[in-house]
């Protein structure tokens, strides 16, 4: 299906992208050479990891971070995803994001953890929030927040009404979480590969963790560009079969319909689906020892359907390394549903299975835990750190647990 025709097309278009916004010379250059291949698991990992998720307010201070070192090294896990870029700010020393609020002026979170961590030899992802970018119904004390200094850069809804001026069109760009970026905008893109080689160049990451790389859901993304180039292609804009349907089912039929929705939910999944690649050859040539992993949805359908993440796609063409659905329901049959299709439909030994812990009992989690055991896949990743030390009944029971589980290897 992938002829050279297509490859030569895109990688035409990566190159453009790449040479007129992105400020790294050496390795534009080079980058568009390399085959898409996911990394060779270290030798280290052979065995199942046991990962955390640690949320950007535990780095805020040397002593928090002191505190989930010690915490995960008592718990035994081997791999910590530490959010590092959580709302367009940095927990590190950003060349093109402030810093996080709440973060002590002179100290730089990500390059003390480093330090510390050669005491303890977990390997540390770089937990990087990619379109996501701000939650808070307050805005950012810091006016050199992308939110004041980019407005354009946010994603269009369907609906979207610029008549109120700026704070009613901030307000209708929200979505349920909060304010997103454009992925179609080449200068948000570009933007984000300058963020992630901003943090691999400066520090020694094991793994760079993606989340939020995907749309907000249905109902986005009709910014300008991404409305232009579908009509370019398609000849008719977005907004027309959207904004009515009744009107476009009576003039083109519901097969009419049908084929420009399907159309337009394919151009929006490979669009971002050409960004994942291009941040992957960056990453694979510049830093080939460290590990791309993603947090996915973990519904396949839901994923390419409502937010155009087509996570199996770039984990089959190796830009991804590691796969991460956040299986975070409470049922343990739809838990073990979507963990059967996914084992069906991607290569196991690319997988970690997300298992939540805010809702649902320690019993469960574990549970979810012991169920994935069998399963060829690479391992687990608790969410969060948070809910672990919050509770003395959950950290008794993993204890008493974690020896029934090591005995099986």
């Amino acid at each position: 299906m992938r002829g050279l025709n297509y490859i030569l097309m895109n990688h035409t278009a990566y190159r453009a992208l790449l040479l007129n916004v992105c400020f790294t010379p050496l390795w534009v250059c080079c980058l568009l050479m390399l085959p898409g291949q996911a990394q060779e698991l270290p030798p280290e990992t052979a065995a199942k990891i046991r990962g955390l998720w640690i949320v950007r307010h535990n780095m805020n201070s040397p002593e928090a971070i002191e505190r989930f070192l010690k915490f995960a090294e008592q718990y035994r896990f081997t791999d910590l995803f530490v959010q590092v870029r959580g709302r367009g700010d940095a927990y590190y020393e950003s060349h093109f994001e402030p810093t996080a609020e709440g973060v002590n002026p002179g100290f730089d979170p990500l390059s003390y953890l480093l330090l510390r961590n050669e005491s303890y030899r977990f390997r540390i992802h770089a937990w990087v929030n990619i379109f996501y970018f701000w939650s808070s119904p307050k805005l950012p004390a810091d006016r050199n927040h992308l939110i004041y200094q980019k407005p354009d850069w946010l994603v269009y809804p369907l609906q979207y009404d610029s008549s109120g001026g700026d704070s009613a069109s901030l307000s209708s760009r929200r979505n349920a979480e909060g304010l997103y970026h454009s992925p179609l905008n080449k200068e948000v893109q570009a933007h984000l590969l300058n963020v992630v080689h901003d943090i691999l160049a400066n520090y020694k990451v094991d793994g760079i963790h993606l989340d939020y790389i995907r749309f907000p859901g249905i109902g986005y993304d009709y910014q300008p560009d991404a409305r232009k180039a579908f009509r370019e292609k398609y000849l008719l804009d977005p907004l027309d079969f959207q904004k009515d349907p009744d009107a476009f089912v009576s003039n083109f039929g519901i097969n009419g319909y049908e084929l420009f929705y399907s159309r337009w939910a394919q151009f929006l999944r490979d669009g971002l689906s050409e960004f994942v690649e291009t941040l992957a050859y960056q990453v694979h040539y510049d830093y080939p020892r460290v590990v791309i992993s993603a947090a996915v949805k973990p519904d396949l359908t839901q994923a390419h359907w409502e937010f155009y993440q087509e996570w199996d796609r770039w984990l089959a063409r190796g830009w991804l390394d590691w796969a991460i659905p956040m299986n975070y329901t409470a049922d343990p049959a739809l838990f073990r549903k979507r963990t059967e299709r996914m084992l069906a439909g991607c290569d196991p030994s690319r997988l970690l299975m997300g298992i939540s812990l805010y809702n649902q009992s320690p019993e469960a989690a574990l549970q979810k835990i012991l169920a994935i055991e069998n399963d060829p896949i690479v391992g687990y990743v608790l969410f969060s750190y948070d809910q672990f030390l919050q509770d003395p009944d959950l950290q008794r029971k993993y204890l008493q647990f974690l020896p029934t589980v090591e005995a099986e290897k």
